[in-house]
């Protein structure tokens, strides 16, 4: 069995598993394409396959102060939260009280109890929470904006970072940035010929192709249609290179995506057919596009009732 590493491949198993290329299936490749999408969502949106635990670290920029918002790349689904980036919690000096605790209370992990200590950073993090709390935010999955609800002006300065912890869909295909792409030594700036980075959004994860090897590296902030800055600083100048976000092949081999895209795709042949039903066809076949249309939507319901039963992540991530 040939197993599908992309789209095209993915396509090609559904329709032979209906029965191409030894029956005509009468379903349009735009339309191929259009339930092969709408599979993808419902198993991004319900299975525990399609999405995946990330914590991005997002630079803060001054355009972020300004509109008082982050730019979350396409693919997250939901935030669960953020760190604490204030620096309350990440004092390792010796004058820090965590640090005391451990030197003079857990020199020696065999004849000393650790009760003491948990019981008092426990408490720690309770006069933390008191005082300073945790930052609270808000996001939704289709503005693709993170809003902060902190004082910008105190805590969030430019070159400090954010991480979000947050949930991702995983996406199959590798995305081509259109065009080629330039670098300049020193610089993060990557530059392109013919590029359209329209669609790229920051932190989102890119690959650029050099003469030294592939660079994987995140987008700080999208300056240009044709421009973007990255986190790392590239060593030489090159261009005429590729850049892509990479997928991952091993979704369009997943069991239960193609069950999902099988039975999409079978229920539109059905749809197309039912306008003939009951004519009959050279060699006395009558078709029965009802039949297939039922067949198929009967199968997608039963699919639907056993994700919303024990295939869905828990729902404790905000999306709106």
């Amino acid at each position: 069995m040939a197993i599908p590493t992309t789209r095209q491949q993915f396509k090609e198993h559904c329709l032979r598993r209906l029965g191409a290329p030894v029956i005509d299936i009468n379903v349009d490749d735009d339309q191929v394409d259009d339930r092969v999408d709408e599979a993808l969502e419902f198993w991004t949106d319900y299975h525990f396959d399609g999405t995946e635990k990330l914590y991005l670290k997002h630079r803060i920029t001054q355009a972020d102060r300004d509109r008082k918002y982050l730019l979350i790349p396409e693919r997250i689904v939901g935030v669960t939260g953020i760190l604490d980036f204030d620096g309350s919690a990440s004092s390792v000096n010796m004058f820090d009280l965590r640090y005391q605790l451990r030197l003079h209370d857990l020199y020696d992990f065999t004849s000393v109890s650790y009760v003491n200590y948990t019981i008092t950073m426990q408490h720690l993090r309770t006069l933390s929470l008191l005082f300073s709390g945790t930052p609270q935010c808000r996001f939704h999955r289709h503005r693709n904006r993170l809003m902060l609800d902190i004082d910008w002006a105190q805590l969030a300065a430019v070159g400090s970072y954010v991480i979000i912890e947050c949930y991702g869909s995983i996406t199959g295909d590798t995305v081509e940035l259109n065009g080629t792409v330039s670098t300049v030594a020193g610089s993060p700036t990557v530059t392109g010929t013919n590029l359209d980075a329209s669609f790229v959004k920051d932190d989102e994860i890119i690959v650029v192709s050099t003469a030294n090897g592939s660079i994987s590296t995140r987008v700080v902030e999208v300056s240009s249609n044709t421009a973007l800055n990255v986190d790392v600083t590239f060593a030489s100048t090159e261009s005429g290179l590729r850049a892509y976000i990479p997928g991952n092949a091993d979704v369009w081999n997943d069991r239960v995506l193609k069950d999902l895209g099988t039975a999409y795709i079978k229920r539109q042949w059905g749809t197309n057919l039912k306008k003939f039903g009951g004519i009959q066809m050279p060699g006395g076949v009558i078709l029965n596009g009802q039949q297939i249309y039922d067949e198929a939507d009967a199968e997608i319901k039963a699919m639907k009732a056993e994700f919303l039963s024990w295939n869905t992540l828990q729902g404790d991530f905000i999306v709106g």
